[in-house]
């Protein structure tokens, strides 16, 4: 075999991706996610099952007083059709503080009751308050879970090593927002790219700034061309069905063992590789 530099392009040959990760269940969820729908973008949506229905005012410091109510059960469904649903703890507790059984009780009932809800395996978790220690991910772990995002902005667009400690590329508050995403759509790199917001949708409400993910969401629509739009799990399932691919001593035969097909780049040509086939690539001159 010549030499060959085999990299992953997400679904549709794009080097791109695009995910969004929005916590806690507020009303203002009903909006936001909303809004995303008209731009085709996805989003994961991280809710506390226990604190469902709840109502709640609230005031972040020098600003001014919110509703910070979360949505009732009975709506979840139909608020985040076409999005993802995802785990935060029963009551939004500080994981690594409140010691191992309440800790595992709030991340599986919390998981079962949302499960109940979507009629789904949850994949996704984020840590209430940004707050983790290893145990607690091997809890998530041990629970089901595959990923989990923290609040520590890398300014990156790259894949994680591991997804139980998913770091975003940044918050909507950040102020290289839309430098960032600017860099990111232009940007040329020789692997996949990967940019990643984070937040909570009652911010929006409490500096009064909605165009912020207005100005965001129309940006990354004009990108449809070259970003993959997805949710945190489907990045999950894509990038470890890439990582489970078998290749021959010669890499000339690779079997994708998974569900899912996938695209590589081999050298300058894209091949998708089928679900549950062996694809044989044509042998690169030296």
């Amino acid at each position: 075999m010549g030499k060959r530099f085999d990299t992953m392009l997400f679904p549709g040959g794009k080097s791109k991706a695009f995910t969004l990760s929005y916590d806690d269940g507020v009303v203002q969820d009903r909006r936001l996610a909303e809004l995303l729908r008209q731009y085709g973008l996805k989003c994961t949506f991280n809710l506390g099952s226990g604190l469902l229905g709840h109502a709640e005012t609230g005031r972040a410091p020098g600003r001014k007083e919110i509703d910070v109510s979360k949505v009732a059960p009975g709506e979840v469904a139909e608020v985040y059709r076409t999005h993802e649903i995802a785990g935060h703890g029963l009551y939004h507790s500080a994981l690594n503080t409140v010691g191992t059984p309440l800790a595992m009780y709030e991340i599986v009932e919390d998981k079962r009751r949302l499960e109940q809800i979507s009629g789904k395996p949850l994949k996704m978790f984020a840590y209430p308050f940004g707050l983790y220690n290893d145990q607690v991910a091997e809890m998530l772990a041990l629970a089901g879970y595959q990923g989990a995002r923290t609040v520590t902005s890398t300014h990156r667009f790259d894949i994680p090593r591991d997804f139980l400690r998913w770091d975003p590329t940044c918050h909507h508050r950040d102020e290289r927002l839309m430098e960032l995403a600017r860099e990111f759509a232009d940007g040329v790199s020789f692997g996949p790219m990967l940019f990643y917001v984070w937040g909570h949708a009652y911010e929006f409400d409490g500096d009064d700034n909605w165009e912020v993910m207005e100005e965001l969401a129309r940006f990354m629509s004009g990108c449809a061309d070259r970003v993959w739009f997805a949710a945190n799990g489907e990045i999950i399932d894509y990038v470890n069905a890439y990582r489970r691919l078998e290749y021959s001593t010669d890499g000339l035969a690779i079997y994708n063992p998974s569900a899912l097909d996938v695209t590589i780049r081999t050298a300058s040509e894209s091949a998708v590789l089928p679900a549950g086939r062996v694809t044989h690539l044509e042998e690169t001159p030296l």
